[in-house]
C-alpha cells in the first residue's frame, strides 16, 4: 500500500485474513475488496476478479518440479513435468489463475 501511495487511506480500513480465503470473505459481503493470489480468487463464486496488482508491487511465487533420486518412475515424472511445461497445458494452467511456463 505504501508503494502505491494509498496506505493512509486504505490501511485503517484493512484487516488481514488468516483463517479462510480472502475471496470467501468478499463473497460473503464482509469486505468490499480483497487482495490474494489470483489462483486463490478465481474459483470463488460470487466475486469478480478485476486484475492483478501493478508489477512493481507484485510478490511473485515460482513453483518448481524435481524428481527424487531413486524415484520408482522417473520417466513418468519427467513426462508429467514436460506436460506441465507444454503448450497444451498452458491454457489449463492459465484458467486456474497461474501463469504457465513461457516457452524459451
Amino acid at each position: 500500500m505504501q508503494k502505491l501511495g494509498i496506505a493512509d487511506q486504505v490501511l485503517p480500513k484493512s484487516k488481514r485474513i488468516l483463517s479462510e480465503r480472502v475471496g470467501t470473505v468478499v463473497a460473503r459481503g464482509d469486505a468490499e475488496l480483497g487482495l490474494q493470489q489470483v489462483s486463490e480468487l478465481v474459483p470463488i463464486p460470487g466475486i469478480d476478479y478485476i486484475g492483478p496488482l501493478p508489477d512493481e508491487v507484485q510478490q511473485v511465487t515460482f513453483f518448481s518440479a524435481g524428481i527424487v533420486t531413486g524415484a520408482a518412475e522417473p520417466d513418468a515424472a519427467r513426462e508429467l513435468i514436460r506436460f506441465f511445461t507444454s503448450a497444451n497445458a498452458a491454457p489449463i494452467i492459465a484458467k486456474t489463475g497461474l501463469e504457465p511456463v513461457r516457452a524459451k
